[in-house]
């Protein structure tokens, strides 16, 4: 990507005129039975024991989900039968909201009513005991409120005592209504729905936007249309008395350059009035006779949506500039356009910077937007409300939905909050790091794609709750409810539970989780309790002090699931299987790149059944591909095996992310608002007709960068992270250099091994300006590397020694010199990062390798040829050792003078190396054998000492010695 920015796009999102209406109808969806139905109106209380009977209308509650009776003193002996009716209709304002009050113990608020009669006049009292009254509560919508309000659309009766539970998506009433000694457990749930007036949906478009052309490094597809009007664009039929609804913010994360790189949107949704023509067909379908009857108390109003798109998660920002765009479009007249702000935000206002990390946006006397810049940090950007997560599914369901997500299981998330729901589902997707979901996700499904619902495969997807009016879930789906705090597991998956997770970091994870909760709650109060205050009491560091306790709240709950996920695959790496020969077929699949039965076994038996389901899984699979080779991911994968190193479950104190605050500052950029220079002078706007651009007012100005570094353009470009420090070695290198300062021999042997270290960097260099030299420049690099082991340098040298010459080997075709590098790491007790790991398969996999190993016979005839030459070896050595007991044996006893002879005739033993010389004719007896299999062979002087001269190492059988003479 270019140079970074704060905005990509600013796009406007409705329907036109030349639209037609948009068939929503799926042709694999269920059509649900509630789609069509109004909302309840009324509620009753019927004793059919005294004779009552069910009024006129409404409807009576017979049985619980289960098929149980649904009596209120469901279990009592004494008591009379009790039932709840309800009524539907559009002819009064619904009940939005229902309760239980227990008479004398609490007060119901001021706009509730209390159901104290029954519908023949009796008292109205559903608890079984007589020491206390229990009543049903409920609020009523104002005659004024919104047409799209969320009203009562269900009740129902749950009888907790014989095992019932809550339908998906409905809401428990927390209070027992039996509270006397006998008798069942019954308690009242209900479900809210939006309220739907009359009204005709289209398929959204791009209206308009900014910038006019499409930026080099992402380009404006229409879709993203789809996504800032989920639920589609509406034409809606409204009575005069109606109020504006509040306006809806909503996220969703887009995938670009095949899924490597997200996109982040963040819209406003709200409803402009429509003061366009209708046709015929469009009069019939809003329920109007003819256009006379708009003049009778009814107004049309049409939805539209302002969106803005940004490769950075800046949703607050996001939102504060959004709901300023469209106050200020409200206002009658404004002496600065709102394309000036557009223009301004998207051109103007600069990236923040390590040098300056905060940016204050000036937009107006009262309004400010508050920039920071992003942590650098080893995982994955995302943009993940963690906190949301916990707030509203508390920790044992984050514990839950957490095992769903590592068992790939269908997971439907919704809520009629927009941003909760990509919040959360942008969490699940980050939490199972460093697995990355391999399936369909879409955090805010339009309901136009909502039939990948019906792909048979695993999914994460987030739709809004309005969904489910419209349609039926398939039933192999398991949903999570973020409004009611519910999770629905399908009948085949009913199995699952938290239960199945590794026993001890999960009981870390949880009450880490439920100690962070209890930080939020107090967080929560706090905001709420600085936020009654005046305007004048307010300032800028209180912001700023502010997104920093949530941001380093995130980081905490990040860090819990990090050290859980670090916990459960501790030990992993160990059962990788490095390519060690010519690659075949299979070479790369995960049964040869990974001990799966070995893994296994390592783990505690009562998780294999946890552990067998998530080897399974596709993330999984495509886990060990990535750490087995060079990926996009390396970075993050070396973090994470850095973290999993650190873990101690007896010892919770460290931490897994630190926060780089070395160069950390407070200065912040202060952006004026918008220019007015070349406006016109005394010029007002209006924007009476809507939320509609002018085009002559969007003209792309030059952007000013106030953090750009001067002529930039002529820095040189990075070089390949291969052939430089990765962050974590860079700050092990200072740790060490802070450790060895103080001892002068240490702090010698240290500055040795960075000289090396630099020379490795540099070594790509070097073999670039003699190419011809390549292959002896990489064997003396080699050479040089077998003096590290011996002179102890390995310990003060960085893993990027290795990690270039791996590269190079794979570069140059030198597939044996990468395995005889392995081996030197092993023996200097190094074990290959996920960086240098990629790098050492991918020399393997892709060079070109020798002709003559690629034959299993001449493989073989080698491996017996250095397993005779071994063999005279030890012989050699065995003779050597016999001498030198004889010789100690001489030494301790002279009471011979043949002792003493003897002594005089053998040279003693030194402690300096000799050089080692096979004695071929002590070996003939076994070679002249004839069943022997070994050719015998005569070799000269020359050949002789040639031979004996020669180094025999070995890997896996394929790095031999050169062809003796025949």
């Amino acid at each position: 990507m270019e140079e970074r920015r704060v905005v990509d796009y600013f796009v406007v999102v409705g329907a036109t005129d030349e639209q037609s209406q948009d068939d929503t109808n799926s042709t694999h969806l269920k059509q649900s039975l509630c789609s069509d139905l109004p909302p309840i109106t009324d509620l009753a209380v019927v004793f059919p024991s005294l004779g009552e009977k069910v009024p006129p209308g409404f409807t009576l509650i017979e049985t619980t989900p289960t098929g149980l009776v649904a009596d209120l003193n469901h279990g009592s002996l004494r008591s009379p039968e009790v039932f709840l009716c309800y009524q539907r209709g559009r002819h009064k304002p619904p009940i939005v909201d229902i309760g239980i009050m227990y008479d004398g113990k609490e007060r119901v608020l001021h706009d509730a009513k209390v159901l104290k009669t029954s519908v023949s006049g009796q008292i109205a009292n559903i608890n079984n005991s007589t020491s206390s009254r229990t009543f049903i509560t409920y609020r009523r919508a104002s005659p004024t409120a919104p047409c799209n309000i969320l009203a009562v659309s269900h009740v129902c009766v749950v009888i907790t005592s014989r095992g019932e539970t809550p339908p998906h998506a409905f809401c428990l009433i927390h209070k027992n209504l039996n509270k006397g000694m006998v008798g069942s457990d019954v308690y009242l749930c209900y479900k809210k729905s939006v309220m739907k007036p009359k009204s005709i949906t289209y398929k959204p478009v791009i209206t308009d936007r900014y910038p006019k052309t499409d930026r080099n490094y992402f380009h404006l597809l229409p879709s993203v249309a789809l996504f800032c009007l989920p639920m589609g664009a509406t034409l809606e039929a409204w009575p005069d008395e109606a109020s504006q609804p509040d306006p809806i913010f909503s996220t969703f994360v887009l995938t670009v350059s095949d899924a490597s790189e997200k996109v982040y949107g963040a819209a406003i949704t709200f409803y402009e009035k429509f003061n366009g023509k209708l046709s015929i067909e469009q009069q019939k379908l809003l329920g109007l006779k003819d256009s006379n009857e708009l003049k009778k108390g009814i107004s049309l109003h049409a939805n539209k949506s302002v969106c803005v798109l940004s490769h950075w998660p800046f949703f607050d920002t996001f939102q504060k500039f959004l709901m300023f765009l469209l106050k200020t479009s409200l206002d009658e007249q404004i002496p600065i356009p709102i394309e000036r702000y557009i223009t301004h935000l998207v051109d103007e206002v600069p990236f923040p910077s390590p040098e300056r990390p905060q940016i204050l946006v000036q937009l107006s006397m009262d309004t400010q937007l508050i920039l920071t810049q992003p942590e650098d940090l080893p995982i994955p950007r995302s943009g993940a409300g963690f906190h949301q997560m916990i707030m509203n599914l508390q920790p044992d369901n984050c514990l839950l939905l957490l095992l769903c997500a590592l068992t790939e299981q269908k997971l439907l998330i919704h809520s009629l909050r927009p941003n909760v729901l990509t919040a959360v589902a942008e969490a699940v997707s980050t939490l199972i790091f460093p697995f990355k979901w391999q399936c369909p996700y879409i955090p805010l499904c339009p309901l136009s794609l909502a039939e990948v619902l019906h792909a048979p495969l695993p999914f994460l997807i987030g739709v809004d709750s309005r969904f489910f009016d419209l349609y039926e879930p398939p039933t192999d789906v398991t949903c999570v409810d973020l409004d009611t705090n519910t999770i629905t597991l399908c009948e085949d998956k009913k199995h699952l539970t938290a239960k199945l997770l590794p026993k001890k970091p999960t009981r870390i994870l949880k009450n880490t989780l439920e100690k962070l909760n209890e930080k939020l709650d107090d967080l929560q109060r706090t905001y709420k309790a600085t936020s009654n205050k005046s305007i004048e009491e307010t300032n800028i560091d209180r912001d700023f002090l502010k997104k920093r306790k949530e941001h380093e709240l995130e980081l905490e709950i990040q860090e819990a699931f990090l050290r859980f996920m670090g916990s459960i695959l501790k030990g992993y790496r160990w059962y990788l299987r490095p390519i060690t020969k010519a690659p075949t077929v299979g070479a790369t699949d995960t049964s040869s790149l990974f001990d799966l039965q070995g893994f296994l076994k390592s783990r505690e038996k009562t998780n294999v059944k946890f552990y067998s389901l998530l080897t399974k899984t596709q993330m999984f699979i495509r886990f060990i591909e990535e750490r087995s080779f060079v990926s996009n991911m390396d970075a993050a994968l070396e973090f994470f095996d850095e973290c999993s190193e650190k873990i101690d479950l007896e010892n919770y104190d460290t931490r897994l992310i630190e926060l780089d605050t070395c160069g950390e500052s407070e200065r912040t950029v202060f952006i004026m608002p918008p220019e007015m220079n070349d406006l016109p002078f005394d010029t007002l706007y209006t924007y009476e007709n809507g939320f509609i651009l002018n085009s002559e007012l969007l003209k792309c100005k030059e952007s000013k960068n106030y953090l750009k570094v001067k002529n930039d353009e002529h820095l040189p470009i990075p070089g390949s992270p291969m052939a430089r420090r990765t962050k974590h070695e860079v700050k092990s290198a200072q740790k060490l250099a802070r450790k060895y300062s103080t001892s002068p021999s240490l702090w010698a042997k240290f500055l040795l091994g960075t000289c090396y270290s630099l020379w490795f960097i540099h070594l790509p260099s070097h073999i670039l300006q003699s190419e011809d030299r390549a292959t002896s420049t990489l064997r003396s690099a080699y050479e040089l590397l077998n003096k590290f082991q011996k002179t102890g340098v390995h310990l003060l040298t960085d893993e990027v020694c290795y990690r270039v010459m791996m590269q190079l080997c794979g570069i140059y075709n030198q597939p044996m010199l990468a395995v005889k590098l392995l081996l030197v790491m092993k023996r200097c007790g190094l074990h290959p990062n996920a960086i240098t790991y990629g790098f050492y398969n991918r020399a393997l996999l892709e060079s070109t390798w020798p002709s003559d190993l690629r034959t299993p016979s001449q493989l073989l005839w080698k491996k017996l040829r250095n397993v005779v030459l071994s063999a005279a070896l030890f012989k050699k050595a065995g003779a050597q050792n016999k001498k030198r007991r004889h010789l100690e044996e001489d030494k301790n006893s002279h009471t011979s003078l043949e002792s003493l002879s003897t002594t005089e005739k053998h040279p003693s033993v030194s402690n300096t190396p000799r050089k080692l010389s096979i004695n071929v004719e002590s070996n003939f007896g076994l070679r002249s054998r004839p069943t022997n299999i070994v050719k015998q062979i005569s070799l000269s002087t020359e050949d002789e000492q040639s031979w004996s001269s020669q180094q025999f190492e070995s890997s896996a059988g394929l790095l031999m010695t050169t062809t003796c003479s025949r």
